[in-house]
């Protein structure tokens, strides 16, 4: 348990660090247009800036890391009414455009109900994010669309819940998110 909190303050404190090192960042170009996986083209901003924190994880379908997270992702989305989750697949290991027959196969295999767009690593540049460091990579948005977290590697439920509600605390006006 002890291991376990010092993990997740770490991880907090990276993301936090990140963020503020990347503060240039704060505000992401969010027109960006991505087909999902219905076929369908999606801007981003349909997503962020809704009134919802955002958690915008980028995967691909053969990256362990990102398979070993992914339920969590299901999970966390599943249970937050305050919170999305939003996948951007790309192909791994190419760092491509993600295949989307072999994306949507993934997310029935996965029981993903949360939307996934396809994009290739160019992706956080085209949304204003930087150079794509590795998969996966997760982008926390405040429900103003603020970017609030950062985190390369993996990721799990218990680490999202504690950075929003961290970062709901340390937000003015915080009783309102």
């Amino acid at each position: 348990m002890y291991a376990e909190k010092q993990m997740i303050q770490k991880i907090y404190l990276i993301m936090l660090t990140l963020f503020t090192v990347q503060s240039n960042i704060a505000y992401a170009d969010l027109d960006v247009l991505l087909k999902g996986i219905d076929g369908k083209q999606h801007k981003v901003s349909e997503y962020i800036n809704q009134g919802k924190w955002v958690v915008l994880n980028i995967w691909g379908t053969r990256c362990p890391p990102c398979r070993e997270e992914m339920p969590e992702l299901v999970h966390f989305h599943d249970e937050h009414n305050d919170a999305i989750v939003v996948g951007i697949a790309i192909d791994f290991p190419s760092y491509g455009y993600a295949k989307q027959a072999e994306v949507a196969s993934f997310a029935d295999d996965y029981l993903i109900d949360f939307p996934i767009l396809l994009s290739d690593s160019s992706i956080t540049e085209k949304l204003g994010l930087g150079t794509l460091e590795g998969l996966p990579t997760t982008y926390i948005f405040t429900p103003e669309g603020k970017v609030a977290g950062m985190q390369v590697g993996g990721i799990n439920q218990r680490i999202l819940e504690n950075f929003i509600e961290k970062s709901k605390l340390q937000a003015p006006g915080s009783e309102n998110q």
